[in-house]
């Protein structure tokens, strides 16, 4: 159990990440189509990416006593619609983490900016999902 926060510190600073680069590659996925809903729906994520990096470098800064610092990396994608899975299964993704986060917060300030980002995740997936079945 001593290992559980600095595991817990780890997973922050990888979503800390993993937020940012996702908000940098909604933006990039969203210039890529015409569709207004897409457009909407894609933005609709890329600022909650952002308000998520937002959140965890605060808490992270209250848990540490110092921001995260790393370097960004851009997520590529083929097309549109590759784009679209990749995004879709990212959002998964951190949606199992942030939930496996949630068993282990450190204090009761982690737990808020956990289920909000958690919860904004499932949301975007079922966006993407929508996205994906309208390309068909």
């Amino acid at each position: 159990m001593q290992n559980q926060p600095n595991q817990f510190i780890s997973m922050l600073e990888s979503a800390i990440e993993d937020e940012w680069n996702a908000n940098d590659f909604y933006k990039r996925l969203g210039e890529d189509t015409s569709n207004r809903m897409f457009k909407d729906y894609i933005k609709h994520a890329e600022e909650d990416e952002l308000k998520h990096y937002k959140l965890f470098q605060h808490l992270h800064y209250q848990l540490t006593g110092q921001y995260h610092q790393f370097k960004p990396k851009k997520i590529t994608y083929q097309s549109f619609e590759d784009g679209v899975k990749k995004a879709q299964k990212g959002e998964f993704e951190a949606f199992e983490m942030y939930r496996d986060m949630l068993f282990m917060i450190p204090n009761q300030m982690a737990y808020q900016p956990l289920f909000i980002a958690m919860t904004d995740e499932m949301e975007h997936a079922t966006r993407f999902g929508t996205i994906l079945g309208r390309l068909k």
